[in-house]
């Protein structure tokens, strides 16, 4: 029996906590301890359902920063977003780490999975342990030097670039110092680790510059759960799009509101949206779910589909051929969605543009076959992963690095 540390530090929702759960659930079945180490551990019952009550399975506090910087600029690289996580402050960062050291410590796990974790790869450093990093990719940027700024739309300038990277990397290994560990001499080796699983495809990698690479190894995005309501359309017979999209993105309104007047029927499920604005634009082609949607119905059933660029919910529909209308709400999501506007399955929309371009967007989704028509192929070209357990993919790998075999 091996032992397993999957940790969570930074990032918010469920995108982080449910892969996790998925390998679990098949390192669990091994016969393996495993240790949950959440950053949020209000997500875990959501995240691991039945699991929580697994006798092997046990669900730890992540050490994480709390504290919230102000005055920096919008992150540009993988070394200011580290800044938001501590790496500006070796004291105190190095209390976070020794959190993570005492864990590591106490726990002694065969194998680390770690999901946006760098604190932990920071404290791991230099130990018997083997490491793997997991996620979609804009977490896992290239370990390259630099490590190349993700706001492609709005490049900055590579003296920014370096100086950051100088900054960060400073106060890295001023902590591993603190340590007793071995220095970084990039940045980017802070990222060196045992296996890197990139789920998501080659061509909507958030860098492109990997995506170049013949080498490199992509996992493929997990499925999303598939449990939830049927989907509750409004009757009629013109085209059906779903809608998933939050609460509080900024164009939520003007969005709604036009929907409940588009020419076709929309499902929507919308967390977070009020009572009172669900009221004031309730209408016949509009139906609002009360809670989470079956996504096999919908990728059977809907013509189109509108969100806020989560990639998970983008493969799954880009797999079932669906053309796709993006709306980001954070740079991750708008690198992704530029990614996957590439390929011509879909539009992204800022804010503002989907403020006065939302509904013309989907219409013109619907109405121009080529989108339809470059969803297919990427559909066509990854049909066979509906026959694969990635997540079980994954968990095998895992405990081959830990030195057990299935």
């Amino acid at each position: 029996m091996s032992t397993f540390m999957l940790a969570w530090e930074l990032g918010g929702g469920l995108g982080h906590s449910v892969p996790l759960s998925q390998i679990a659930r098949h390192l669990l079945g091994g016969d393996h301890a495993v240790h949950a180490v959440l950053r949020d551990l209000s997500t875990a019952g959501a995240a691991f359902g039945d699991l929580l009550a697994h006798p092997r399975l046990t669900l730890w506090q992540a050490p994480v920063w709390l504290s919230v910087l102000r005055g920096l600029p919008e992150s540009a690289t993988y070394a200011e977003l580290l800044f938001r996580a501590g790496f500006l402050d070796a004291r105190r960062l190095h209390g976070v780490a020794t959190g993570w050291r005492s864990l590591l410590e106490a726990l002694r796990p065969d194998l680390i999975l770690a999901d946006h974790a760098p604190t932990l790869l920071l404290a791991s450093r230099g130990l018997d342990v083997r490491r793997a990093t997991i996620g979609t990719g804009f977490f896992q940027p290239p370990a390259v030097s630099p490590i190349p700024s993700f706001r492609v739309w709005d490049p900055i300038e590579p003296a920014r670039v370096a100086q950051s990277e100088a900054r960060a990397l400073g106060t890295a290994n001023a902590v591993l110092a603190a340590l007793g560990a071995p220095a970084l001499d990039r940045l980017g080796d802070l990222l060196a680790v045992d296996e890197n699983f990139l789920l998501t495809w080659r061509e909507v990698d958030h860098f492109a510059s990997r995506s170049a690479d013949p080498s490199v190894r992509y996992w493929g995005p997990l499925p999303t759960a598939v449990h939830g309501v049927d989907p509750p359309w409004p009757s009629g017979e013109s085209p059906r799009v779903f809608a998933y999209l939050k609460g509080d993105y900024g164009a939520i309104e003007p969005l709604v509101a036009a929907l409940s007047k588009a020419l076709w029927r929309t499902c929507a499920f919308i967390p977070g949206l009020s009572p009172e604005l669900a009221r004031r634009h309730a209408s016949n082609r509009l139906a609002l779910s009360s809670g989470p949607v079956n996504m096999e119905r919908v990728c059977a059933e809907a013509d189109a589909v509108l969100c806020n660029a989560g990639s998970g919910t983008v493969c799954t529909v880009l797999r079932a051929g669906l053309p796709v209308v993006m709306l980001p709400m954070h740079a991750e999501q708008l690198l992704f969605a530029r990614r996957v506007a590439e390929t011509g399955a879909g539009l992204v929309l800022t804010e503002a543009e989907a403020r006065q371009k939302g509904v013309a967007a989907v219409k013109r989704v619907l109405q121009e076959p080529g989108y339809r028509e470059a969803a297919q192929r990427l559909s066509q070209r990854y049909a066979a992963e509906g026959d694969r357990d990635i997540a079980r993919e994954v968990a095998v790998r895992c405990m081959e690095l830990a030195g057990n075999r299935p």
